[in-house]
C-alpha cells in the first residue's frame, strides 16, 4: 500500500476553459461535482470545442469558469467583468471571442466527439498551424454524464509533476497545465508510479476511486493558458521520459502523465485528506 495526502482539487466547469481550485469537493458517479458539466459545441460540425485542436480553439484557455460566492457559475473573458454562464447572449459572446459560431451545452450526446491534434505535430509546427488530427469520441469511460475526454477523474502525483518540471527547467510547468482533478503527494511513490496502478484503488477521505489506465497527453499542456505562457517543455519532457503502451487506445507508444479513474464509492474529499493507493 502507498500512502500520502490530497494536495489539490481542481474543477473545470466548462470543458477546455480555465478551472478553479477547491478546498473540498463531493465526488459522485460523474466525478468531482460540477466538473466538465458544460461544453461549447461547434455549430457547423456538432463537435465539442476543445483546445486539443489548438489551431481553432486555443483561445478557450484564455477564459475562466468559476463559482461565485452565491453558487452562480460565471465565465471570465479577458478584460471583462464576469458573465453569468446561463446569461442571455452567452453563445454570442463566446462566438465573437472565438471567431466561430458555438453554443453552450449541458447535454452530452452519446455519439459526440472532438478533434484531437497529433501532439508531436503541434510541437513541431506550432499551435496556429493545421496538423494531423484524430476524431476522438468523448467520455467512453464516463457513462454518467460530463464532457470528459475519457474518464470522469484525472489523478496526478506530485512526484510525476516534479520530475517533468525538473526535466524541462520551467517553473511554470504546474499542475494546472495538465488539468487534473486531484493532485496527490505520496512520498514513497516514484515519478510515473501511476503507470503501474491500473486496476488498483485509491481511497481519499470519504471516497474511493478505481484506476482505469495512465492518462495519454495531448498538446494542451504546452499552450499558453491564463497567466501561464507557452511552455513546450511541458509536452517534450513527457514525450522523452514517459512513453508507454496503452492497448485500449491503439498500437504504439503514448506520452502519459497521471492516471484516469472512475468513482468506486461516492464521498466528500478535502485538501489534506489521507490517501491510500491499493495495487
Amino acid at each position: 500500500m502507498i500512502t500520502g495526502r490530497l494536495e489539490a482539487i481542481w474543477r473545470h466547469p466548462v470543458k477546455s476553459l480555465l478551472g478553479e481550485s477547491l478546498g473540498a469537493a463531493a465526488i459522485g458517479p460523474a466525478g468531482v461535482e460540477g466538473d466538465r458539466a458544460y461544453a461549447l459545441v461547434d455549430v457547423e460540425t456538432g463537435k465539442v470545442a476543445s483546445a486539443k485542436r489548438p489551431q481553432l480553439w486555443r483561445r478557450l484557455l484564455e477564459v475562466g469558469a468559476e463559482t461565485a460566492p452565491d453558487g452562480e457559475l460565471r465565465v471570465r473573458f479577458p478584460a471583462r467583468d464576469p458573465e453569468p454562464l446561463g446569461g442571455a447572449g452567452i453563445d454570442q459572446l463566446f462566438s465573437e471571442f472565438l471567431g466561430r459560431k458555438v453554443r453552450l451545452s449541458a447535454l452530452r450526446r452519446s455519439s459526440q466527439s472532438l478533434d484531437r491534434s497529433v501532439p508531436e505535430e503541434v510541437l513541431a509546427a506550432g499551435e496556429g498551424e493545421a496538423v494531423g488530427m484524430t476524431d476522438l469520441p468523448i467520455a467512453q469511460a464516463a457513462p454518467d454524464g460530463g464532457f470528459f475526454d475519457y474518464a470522469p477523474i484525472h489523478v496526478l502525483t506530485r512526484a510525476s509533476l516534479d520530475r517533468i518540471r525538473q526535466a524541462c527547467g520551467d517553473d511554470t510547468v504546474t499542475a494546472e497545465r495538465y488539468r487534473p482533478n486531484l493532485v496527490i503527494d505520496c512520498p514513497d511513490a516514484p515519478a510515473f508510479a501511476e503507470n503501474g496502478w491500473t486496476g488498483g484503488e485509491i481511497q481519499i477521505g470519504g471516497a474511493a476511486l478505481k484506476i482505469i489506465c495512465p492518462t495519454p497527453r495531448c498538446s494542451v499542456p504546452m499552450l499558453a493558458q491564463g497567466a501561464l505562457g507557452r511552455a513546450p517543455g511541458a509536452l517534450t519532457a513527457v514525450l522523452e521520459l514517459n512513453r508507454i503502451e496503452l492497448p485500449d487506445f491503439g498500437p504504439g507508444l503514448y506520452p502519459c502523465l497521471g492516471a484516469f479513474a472512475a468513482p468506486a464509492a461516492p464521498g466528500r474529499v478535502r485538501v489534506g485528506d489521507p490517501v491510500s493507493v491499493l495495487i
